[in-house]
């Protein structure tokens, strides 16, 4: 897997725990928060949806002691309803669950 928009230092100008400017991001929850294979599905009406991609901004990335990439985000989480439930806010996410959001191509 590639993460090459980390960088070596955690991206353009980011090192260690450094703050900068927060950049737009996806989030794969399903990749952030993975399911055991024998969990039992069941539909919660009321409960959080951690499954599909969202949007988010990265605040900065850190490094766990084994040389594993985190970014710390702030995202909205929103219930089966479509309401936004919960505000993750300085919430570290392994960054194989993060991807750039780009701004939208413009048809020229």
């Amino acid at each position: 897997m590639t993460l090459g928009w980390i960088g070596a230092h955690g991206g353009e100008g980011i090192t260690g725990g450094q703050s900068v400017r927060a950049r737009a991001i996806w989030i794969d929850l399903d990749v952030a928060f993975p399911l055991t294979p024998d969990h039992r599905r069941r539909v919660i009406a009321d409960g959080l949806v951690l499954t599909g991609r969202v949007p988010g901004m990265l605040k900065r990335w850190v490094r766990g002691s084994r040389g594993e990439w985190y970014g710390v985000v702030w995202a909205p989480i929103s219930d089966g309803a479509g309401d936004v439930r919960l505000t993750l806010d300085d919430q570290l996410i392994p960054a194989a669950a993060l991807r750039p959001r780009l701004p939208p191509a413009t048809l020229g």
